[in-house]
């Protein structure tokens, strides 16, 4: 793997592209052999009503919760 520089700017710009998946617990970030990214919703392992990978940017979802600095992800 290779390391990231995370910063604000690298964060607003997910945010832009991804939605509230950026910073939900649930969401998990899966990267392919291929280079590709995806984001999985956790949620739809135990509630079909949520897709596996949502169509981005995600601007409204009724599972949301934010991932707080002292809440780890799921």
């Amino acid at each position: 793997m290779y390391s990231v520089n995370v910063n604000q700017q690298n964060t607003a710009a997910l945010k832009v592209s991804v939605g509230l998946c950026s910073d939900c617990r649930f969401m998990r970030q899966i990267l392919s052999d291929r280079g590709s990214t995806f984001y999985l919703c956790e949620r739809s392992a135990t509630d079909p009503k949520f897709p596996k990978y949502p169509r981005l940017p995600v601007l409204q979802c009724a599972g949301y919760e934010c991932l707080g600095p002292d809440r780890p992800r799921e």
